[in-house]
């Protein structure tokens, strides 16, 4: 499509090493492809600069891996790589958004074919037009005003200085909202002069009133890098006791924010096991 780029590559060069995670649509929350989250230093992708990080592989050979599962996707793409040439549409970030709005479409149809007579599910519509944010490369207004909370910003420029670590690049790692599979964690955070540390994601969904909840970053100060075990992609379910299932990012940013310095906030969260952690291909 317009939106891709169409990338050759020989599937007898050896490895290309590529770490990917699964791209999930942060609207309807569909598998759409593979995210390339890191690429090696010395590895053939870096040397003859077929991929950058934070681009997506969404179609091999012809075959979408739309609704594909991460392991399906994973098959598609070794397999691939036993021919001489391979072809890949991928995704460049700036128009990840565009994509995932136009993937939102077919849904609709399958709904109609059925015979059922669904009303078509408009994409989910944010709160806040600040969501609407036409810098692609930093956090969207709501994160800055949560990443700000969170670090007690005074001053008003603080959120910028965590621009280039909070790249939306994560947006992959929050596809997973179901629980099978994960294992809970319980973490102890003191809040310090620096805040908790940490910004914070919601997956839209829809209907059934608010999306689950994730750890978008680990900023590099704060009781969570002190700490060192909250991960980005972990799932928050409680906060002090708190189940935090179908509260809105407000409500849970509010809850953190209540917490004073030197206070310590007791966190509960899921963390995907195994399935999604970055396989190098």
């Amino acid at each position: 499509s317009e939106m891709t780029k169409t990338v050759e590559i020989s599937g007898e060069g050896g490895p290309l090493g590529i770490h990917v995670v699964p791209f999930f649509s942060s609207l309807s929350g569909r598998m759409l492809g593979l995210f390339i989250r890191g690429i090696e230093e010395n590895s053939r992708s870096r040397r003859d600069g077929l991929f950058h990080e934070n681009e997506c592989i969404v179609k091999i050979n012809q075959v979408d891996l739309t609704d594909k599962t991460f392991a399906q996707a994973q098959d598609i793409f070794r397999q691939a790589m036993k021919f001489r040439s391979v072809i890949l549409e991928v995704l460049p970030p700036y128009n990840r958004e565009q994509y995932e709005k136009s993937a939102i479409a077919p849904l609709c149809f399958l709904d109609n074919e059925e015979g059922v007579s669904k009303p078509k599910i408009p994409p989910p519509v944010h709160p806040k037009p600040a969501l609407k944010t036409n810098n692609l490369s930093g956090p969207s207004s709501l994160e800055t005003d949560v990443q700000a909370t969170l670090q007690q910003a005074k001053s008003p420029n603080l959120p910028h200085l965590g621009r280039k670590l909070s790249s939306p690049s994560l947006s992959p790692l929050l596809g997973f909202g179901s629980k099978k599979n994960a294992k809970k964690i319980k973490i102890d955070l003191k809040k310090g002069p620096e805040g908790l540390g940490f910004t914070v994601v919601t997956r839209d969904s829809s209907v059934h009133g608010p999306g689950p909840i994730f750890v978008k970053n680990i900023l590099p100060k704060g009781a969570a890098v002190k700490d060192g075990r909250l991960q980005s992609g972990d799932r928050i379910l409680e906060v002090n006791g708190r189940d935090i299932t179908g509260r809105t990012q407000e409500e849970l940013v509010a809850m953190l924010r209540s917490t004073k310095q030197g206070e310590t906030v007791c966190l509960v969260v899921a963390r995907q096991e195994e399935a999604f952690l970055p396989r190098e291909l």
